[in-house]
């Protein structure tokens, strides 16, 4: 990661402090005309010494002939107006979807300015005239700007390791700044089948209640979210919106994005749900004027669809906007057209927020004395506000997202328009490296991404991934959350999120207005989804792969100018050609469709022949026992048939399928069952019948519709039960490892001894299978099925089966999760579910324990001798003496 230089673009940003300045931007403005701009270092200087030799002549007393410059010059605007009528968003020219990001002509860095889209016609507006609103009266004095992840000024109990919320496609995470790359804080407070925009707490609620916008469907809703249980208490449409980016809360009010529509949408804050609904009146909520539907007051107009408004900062006056697309103005004989609007440089405008609805318009130089933001980037994302105590400079810090960069630009303070690209990422960062043919079926892209952003404290935090089209964003596995001091632009941490989509908006607690309230017992399970329903997705190979040995092929050098692959597409050239035949980057190449990789896990899943539909990970966690002291567990009730059958939904039930426990140091137990191996390394001649007998351990038996299912897995026994559970028989070698076992498992996870029923080393060598099956009889039902992982690996997949029931289609289909742990991950399934394991690759062991929430009587125990041989009798336990296995054999 690194950090780059500052410049300064002085004709981006102008605060009218002067009335004649004006016209030295109108001077400039009238060059970019005629076309005497161009984007190059030494005509910028020109046409910055062009302005600042006006000013200083007006400053000096010379002044300048107003006659000279036509201040009333014939500028031909007309905006376009979108009739494509596909209701999914603006399209460009190669048919993706102009959703948070679109395809640039070029990528601005650190060095560029503004450029033509900066025109205006200007006349001097006095600063201290009450309609004047330059960026120094909008960020001066001490009236908040409020974001979503940023309060400017910003609260003096503020620190920068207040936990924040994390908004992505499909989840709400609570997330912890301090602490290390693995060992941090954080949960999933909820995730659904969703396209989560943003997020506001509800005031009256004790911390508990958080209001969230989802933009799946065909309309935008506000979802009432209890974050203690999880549970949704209100979902209120949002009338005549779509595709909503954004929503702030400011007081009784909220002001969300209408993306689509152009308008920044001001809603009355709905009440609350009982018990909090009084309480939230109290706070200012209001009731709502029609049943399920919220309170929009005023549409706040101005901007149109083809500015692709992204997100908004709410100041007591106005409302500021970062815009990624152009308006498709007409200036002068050129036109812009969809596709060039869509690759217009961001700009952050305002609209005064007074503004009758039918009035509204967009803040200029002309009226206001208020000329945009251009020079931060393309594809900006989301805004904020910092003030930089050295220089006594106010910076707008946002994200430029096709460079996956954060980029701060002054506009008040010395040097305003000074761009600084404080943070660029590191492209072989491995969760920046997409699978095979993502980065090119996103033609001309962007090779990286960044949203979502939070500033507090000094310390901005943002989320980074790989560039995918629209939609396919909900595909993105994982993405970085990256941790930067503004002060010093050094890095504090980056941190893998499994984000399940992009990280869209990022929560402080000074925004939120004080800590949300989380579950006793916080989630540690993060679960990736694969394919997203079989997304089927254009690949696309260079059709010059192919070349001699220790030749250059011709795509890779086309592809290395710096991103601005397109430039060198265009023209008639032989060049141009080639390319466009040739290389994907200008349109060629060979195409083919593809299942959608989701990234690392979904190589992994690859390998099987099964259909997984999702994998489960786990955080660290190093508390094995709940807020009441405790072991964590799942309700046994879910093991009955009846309710095995409605756990339909990987979202919604997955507190009922696996919990994990926490994290435990269990190699000295990995090292002990290698030494057990006649030369100290293999794993899988202690699992033998014969090794067991022959060195005093009792053995049983497998049943022959055992054999069916576990194909090569052999165990090594330490307690056993009935059927019933009403008899547990203990086995010789479990007096050896019990002192071990219950210092390093059953002190820490809160099971003693007497209350386990059964347990096991589990041994699963090379190559062997154990097939769907779902584990039966009373025993089940009495008792939780602990894993313990103590020495596996990436090939391992131990896989549930549910069958998903869609209630709008009133179809069912198997879905299969696969449980992905490491050593030490403990975790209890619910093995009433049908239930398989595959092994690619060399021996895995688990300790598999399975214990009751009772004490075992000590009558029911059967303690086993050294070399038993021990079947299945034709009722209820076991039979164990050496003939008692001859006799089984016979039966």
């Amino acid at each position: 990661m690194k950090n780059t230089r500052t410049r300064t673009c002085r004709c981006c940003l102008i605060p009218t402090t002067h009335r004649y300045l004006s016209v030295a931007f109108l001077v400039l403005a009238l060059t970019l005309l005629n076309g005497e701009f161009h984007n190059n270092n030494n005509n910028n200087a020109s046409s910055f010494a062009l302005a600042e030799e006006i000013a200083e002549a007006t400053s000096s007393g010379e002044g300048i002939v107003e006659g000279n410059v036509d201040v009333d010059a014939d500028v031909d605007v007309d905006v376009d107006v979108d009739t494509s009528g596909n209701g999914n968003g603006n399209e460009n020219e190669n048919g993706n979807t102009v959703e948070d990001a679109t395809e640039s002509k070029s990528e601005p860095t650190a060095t560029d300015t503004a450029t033509d889209a900066d025109t205006a016609t200007a006349t001097a507006i006095d600063p201290k005239s009450e309609n004047y609103w330059g960026w120094d009266r909008i960020v001066k004095g001490d009236k908040p700007i409020i974001s979503n992840g940023n309060i400017y000024p910003p609260s003096p109990t503020e620190k920068w390791t207040d936990c924040l919320i994390l908004v992505t496609r499909n989840q709400i995470m609570w997330h912890c700044p301090e602490g290390d790359d693995d060992n941090y804080d954080r949960t999933i407070i909820y995730r659904d089948e969703a396209r989560f925009r943003g997020a506001f707490s509800a005031p009256g609620t004790d911390g508990r209640r958080l209001w969230i916008l989802d933009g799946e469907g065909d309309y935008d809703v506000l979802i009432e979210l209890d974050t203690v249980d999880g549970e949704v208490l209100q979902v209120l449409e949002i009338e005549g919106t779509s595709d909503g980016h954004d929503a702030v809360r400011v007081g009784n009010r909220i002001f969300m994005v209408d993306t689509r529509g152009g308008d920044i949408v001001e809603i009355e804050l709905p009440a609350s749900e009982e018990p909090y609904y009084e309480s939230s009146l109290k706070e200012g909520a209001t009731d709502v004027w029609k049943d399920d539907w919220a309170n929009v007051v005023k549409r706040h107009k101005g901007f149109s669809r083809l500015d692709h408004i992204n997100n908004v900062a709410v100041h007591p006056d106005v409302l500021v906007a970062s815009l990624h697309g152009g308006s498709g103005i007409k200036i002068g004989k050129r036109r812009d057209n969809k596709d060039n609007a869509t690759n217009a440089p961001t700009r952050h405008s305002v609209l005064l927020r007074s503004t009758p609805e039918e009035e509204g318009r967009e803040l200029n130089v002309e009226m206001d004395g208020f000329a945009p933001v251009t020079n931060m980037g393309t594809w900006c994302h989301n805004t904020a506000f910092w003030k930089d105590e050295a220089t006594s400079q106010v910076k707008l810090v946002a994200l430029n997202s096709k460079a996956g960069s954060i980029v701060s630009v002054v506009v008040s303070g010395p040097n305003v328009g000074e761009r600084n690209e404080i943070w660029l990422p590191d492209m072989n960062h491995p969760v920046l490296i997409p699978p095979k043919g993502v980065a090119r079926a996103y033609k001309n892209g962007a090779h990286v991404f960044s949203k979502g952003l939070a500033v507090q404290d000094n310390v901005a935090f943002f989320g980074v991934s790989y560039a995918r089209a629209p939609n396919l964003r909900q595909t993105v596995p994982e993405s970085l959350l990256v941790a930067v001091d503004l002060i010093t632009g050094k890095e504090k941490w980056v941190r893998v999120i499994r984000s399940n989509g992009l990280i869209g908006q990022i929560l402080t607690e000074s925004y939120l207005g004080w800590q949300m309230q989380l579950p006793a017992d916080m989630s540690t399970i993060e679960m990736t989804y694969h394919g997203v329903g079989g997304i089927m997705v254009k690949i696309c190979d260079d059709a010059d792969d192919y070349v001699d040995e220790g030749e250059t092929p011709f795509c890779d050098d086309f592809a290395s100018v710096d991103r601005k692959i397109n430039m060198k597409c265009k023209g008639t050239s032989q060049l141009a050609k080639k390319g466009k035949e040739l290389c994907c980057a200008c349109g060629g190449g060979d195409e083919y469709q593809s299942p959608m990789l989701a990234g690392g896990l979904d190589a992994e899943i690859l390998k099987v022949e099964d259909h997984i539909t999702a994998t489960t990970t786990f955080a660290q966690s190093s508390e094995c026992l709940d807020a009441n002291g405790v072991t964590k567990q799942l309700p046994l009730k879910m093991k009955q048939k009846r309710e095995v059958r409605n756990i339909t939904n990987f979202d919604m039930d997955l507190q009922l399928i696996i919990k994990h426990l926490c994290n435990l140091d269990v190699d000295p137990i990995a090292q002990r069952l290698i030494g057990m191996g006649d030369d100290g390394t293999n794993l899988d001649k202690q699992f033998t019948n014969d090794f067991q007998t022959n060195n005093g351990n009792a053995i049983i038996k497998a049943r022959s519709f055992e054999n069916k299912i576990k194909l090569g897995a052999t165990g090594m026994q330490l307690i056993f039960s009935s059927r019933s559970a009403n008899e547990i028989y203990h086995f010789p070698w479990l007096n050896d490892w019990l002192p071990m076992l219950e210092e390093r498992i059953f002190k820490p996870i809160g099971v003693p001894v007497n209350r386990i029923i059964r347990m096991m080393f589990a041994n699963m060598p090379e190559g062997s299978t154990i097939n769907f099956h779902q584990d039966k009889n009373t025993w089940v039902q009495r008792a939780h099925r602990v894993h313990v992982p103590i020495i596996t690996h990436q090939d391992i997949f131990f896989l549930s089966q549910i069958i998903a029931y869609d209630p709008e289609t009133e179809e069912s289909e198997k879905q299969i999760l696969r449980v992905k742990s490491n050593a030490g991950e403990v975790y209890e399934f619910n093995n009433a579910l049908a239930h398989a394991v595959r092994n690619l690759g060399s021996s895995r062991i688990h300790l598999i324990i399975d214990w009751t929430e009772e004490p075992i009587e000590e009558s029911a125990i059967v303690k086993l001798s050294p070399g038993d041989l021990c079947a299945h009798d034709q009722t209820d336990g076991l039979v164990c003496a050496p003939e008692a296995v001859e006799q089984r054999e016979e039966l």
